[in-house]
Parts: C-alpha cells; sequence; structure tokens
C-alpha cells in the first residue's frame, strides 16, 4: 500500500524509462488515482504548466524537448473500433509517440501486449492505494 506522495514518485520512477515509442496503460476504479499517475509521469517526462484530465478531449497531446506525449482518457468511450478511429488512438497508438493511456481495459486486447501495466486500487484506508505493475516491454528507446 502506498500514499499519493509515494505513488507520485512511482510515477516519475516510471517516467524516467520512457522514450519516443513507450507506452503505459493505467486502470483502476473512477477515483483511484490513474490522472495523479498520469500528471506524475507527464511532469517528470518535461511537461510543465497546466494539465487538465483529457476525459472530454480523450487525446491531449504534449510536445517536450525530448517527446511527443498522448495523453488519452478512454472514461467516456466504449471502446469500440469505430470510436478509437474516430478520435485517432489508433493512429496514436501506432506512432512512435510516448503514450499514457488511462482506462486502458478498454482497448482491444490485441494493443495490450506490450508496455507498462499499472493498475492502481482503493484499499479499507481512503489515503493509501493498492498497486500492481506488470512489465511487458520488450525494450524503451
Amino acid at each position: 500500500m502506498i500514499d499519493q506522495v509515494a505513488l507520485e514518485k512511482l510515477a516519475s520512477s516510471i517516467a524516467s524509462r520512457m522514450g519516443y515509442g513507450s507506452r503505459l496503460f493505467l486502470s483502476g476504479d473512477l477515483g483511484a488515482g490513474k490522472s495523479v499517475f498520469a500528471r506524475a509521469v507527464l511532469r517528470e517526462l518535461g511537461v510543465t504548466g497546466s494539465i487538465p484530465s483529457p476525459s472530454f478531449i480523450v487525446d491531449a497531446v504534449y510536445t517536450t524537448a525530448k517527446l511527443e506525449i498522448h495523453h488519452i482518457d478512454l472514461y467516456r468511450l466504449k471502446g469500440i473500433p469505430e470510436e478509437m478511429e474516430f478520435y485517432g488512438i489508433y493512429d496514436a497508438l501506432e506512432s512512435e509517440a510516448a503514450i499514457i493511456v488511462e482506462w486502458a481495459e478498454r482497448l482491444d486486447a490485441a494493443i495490450l501486449k506490450d508496455g507498462i501495466f499499472v493498475s492502481i486500487g482503493f484499499t479499507g484506508d481512503p489515503m493509501m492505494r493498492e498497486v500492481e505493475i506488470d512489465d511487458r516491454t520488450l525494450a524503451w528507446n
């Protein structure tokens, strides 16, 4: 179990391994901390300024000195191929950009074969979270 400070440190640690072609897939219930985790990753990758949740725009794109990063939030989508195509999710996932996906469980299983998978869950303590990491990366660039 970890608190928010430790969650953000863990996110920063994972971000330090990310580069072109990196994939980070986040899952967990509403309010579990996916956006907190994503923001900490984005900060570590060099994003400055406001980082709003992309739940309404679906795909927020950031450009840093080193990377193009897509922060994708699938909360409002059902995960059907037509939606993914309409919002450019497939194009983003086929690019060399670094990708962070919240609500990754809504993606087709064929897409979820390579990357770092982080599941964030609630515990009995409202200030603590349980985190599971499944690192399926072949290689980070």
